[in-house]
C-alpha cells in the first residue's frame, strides 16, 4: 500500500472513530445525564468535567488504536516491500541463468 492511499485510508476509518467513539461518549453522557434528569443548571459544575473525562478516555483509546493500526502497516510495508526485493532479485538470477551468465549463482 503507498504512503498515498495509507493516509487516506486513515483519515476515512479514524475520523468516523473520532466522532462516533470520542466525541459520541462524552457526548452521550452529557446528553444521557439530562434524559434521566440528574443534569439541570444545579449540576452543570459536575456533569461537563465528567463528560470531558470520559471523552478523554476515548481519545487515548483512538489514539492507541491510532498508533496500533500505524505500526501494523509499517510491518506489512516492509515485509511486502521485502519479498517484493526478494522476488525480483529471483528473476534477474533466472534471466542471467538463462543467458548462461549468473551473478548470484555460480554452476561448475
Amino acid at each position: 500500500m503507498n504512503q498515498r492511499s495509507l493516509i487516506l485510508q486513515c483519515v476515512q476509518t479514524f475520523s468516523a472513530k473520532l466522532v462516533l467513539e470520542v466525541f459520541g461518549g462524552g457526548g452521550a453522557i452529557w446528553g444521557f445525564s439530562e434524559a434521566i434528569g440528574l443534569r439541570d443548571s444545579s449540576t452543570v459544575w459536575f456533569w461537563r468535567p465528567f463528560a470531558l473525562v470520559v471523552a478523554t478516555i476515548f481519545f487515548a483509546r483512538w489514539i492507541k488504536q491510532l498508533q496500533e493500526y500505524l505500526v501494523e502497516e509499517m510491518k506489512i510495508d516492509k515485509r511486502g516491500t521485502y519479498e517484493e526485493q526478494v522476488s525480483m532479485t529471483a528473476v534477474n538470477e533466472t534471466h542471467d541463468l538463462a543467458l548462461g551468465t549468473t551473478n548470484a549463482l555460480s554452476y561448475t
